[in-house]
């Protein structure tokens, strides 16, 4: 790496940097507002604070990369411009893109950091940041989901326990089917085995039952029984379907999951799709600033340039909300919608670097 080519990478990681402890600083202090309405009040202690706002880190960098990408990359150009830098470095030869390829190597190992190293905390983090704020429901039961087999611990009182397991269930009909169940009651111990079931209204209906009674190691057979639950369809599909929690080495087996429950869909890979490739839409971003931002001029009115920045920014985010809403709702295929969000955005700056090289 040449010398220009290093002093470019240099003041990239400054100004990425510098945008991104503001950013991120400023976010995290609207964070604890959120988190003081969510927080109960016997959970309201400076440790839970500080530790909800420590777990919200990683997903926060995560959400706020394009727009430290967007609004970096702008001051960058500003300084450039304004010390007659990028004059120079085109008055030795250097074209748009040899200025930009530095740049956009930074961007992309940043990316690569954030999807290896932050995207696998945020995951975890965002688990206990759950795990603090719901409490109360972790008291009464838990969920867990392996390959089509789900597991549910439902806590009905302080004697009495149901362990719940669903061999097979689609989760949209709520209609379970070989389902086991060990029932504790105090000190009685009832081992239950129904051919199906439905939830419904924090009830579960069995049918074609037999029970086995270990206290007194008794069979019988009972045609329909009802067990009541403290958990709601709902519940469930959010314990399964909370896509954005799961790290991405995990994607391939949690789309392969939400296919067995009958809760799949595009707007699902497209997300686990966008976030593998991320690293490259951060440099797309990054190369669509670099098309508007060059063209400042020198001393060029301070928030002009800020807000052409985050206009930017704005456009890019509502064109990847608007074509996540299509692709849900007309089942485009994820691979058409990320082209889409990708190539729309890179044609534009495309077209921009073009008009600045030809100038």
């Amino acid at each position: 790496m040449s010398k220009i080519n290093l002093y470019i990478f240099k003041i990239t990681n400054k100004y990425l940097l510098i945008n991104l402890l503001i950013i991120l600083g400023l976010v995290s202090f609207i964070n604890l507002i959120d988190i003081s309405r969510n927080l109960t009040n016997e959970n309201q202690k400076i440790i839970n604070y500080f530790l909800l706002s420590l777990f919200k880190i990683p997903s926060v960098i995560n959400d706020i990369l394009p727009f430290v990408i967007i609004i970096s990359i702008s001051f960058l150009f500003r300084y450039l411009i304004n010390n007659n830098e990028l004059t120079s470095m085109r008055n030795i030869g250097y074209s748009i893109f040899d200025i930009f390829l530095p740049v956009g190597i930074y961007i992309f190992l940043f990316g690569l950091f954030n999807l290896f190293l932050l995207n696998p905390v945020s995951a975890n983090f965002e688990k206990k940041y759950q795990e603090i704020l719901n409490k109360k429901n972790l008291d009464l039961y838990s969920i867990k989901i392996s390959s089509d087999i789900m597991r549910i611990k439902n806590i009905q009182d302080k004697l009495g326990l149901n362990y719940i397991e669903f061999n097979k269930i689609d989760v949209n009909n709520m209609i379970a089917n070989d389902i086991t169940i060990l029932k504790l009651d105090g000190s009685q111990y009832q081992l239950i085995k129904a051919k199906d079931g439905k939830i419904y209204n924090k009830k579960l209906f069995l049918n074609n039952v037999k029970i086995f009674d270990i206290n007194k190691n008794d069979y019988k057979e009972k045609s329909k029984i009802i067990l009541n639950l403290n958990f709601s369809k709902d519940n469930i599909i959010n314990s399964i379907i909370n896509f954005k929690n799961v790290p991405f080495y995990n994607y391939f087996s949690h789309a392969k999951t939400l296919q067995k429950f009958n809760l799949y869909s595009e707007e699902i890979s497209l997300y686990y799709f966008s976030q593998i490739l991320n690293p490259l839409f951060l440099v797309m971003l990054g190369f669509i600033v670099l098309g508007f931002s060059a063209k400042f001029k020198r001393n060029e009115n301070f928030f002009k340039i800020l807000f052409i920045a985050i206009l930017i920014g704005f456009m890019i985010f509502f064109l990847r909300e608007i074509i996540y809403k299509i692709t849900l709702s007309y089942k485009i295929n994820f691979l058409l919608s990320y082209f889409i969000i990708f190539m729309i955005p890179f044609l534009i700056g495309l077209y921009k670097v073009l008009q600045i090289e030809n100038d």
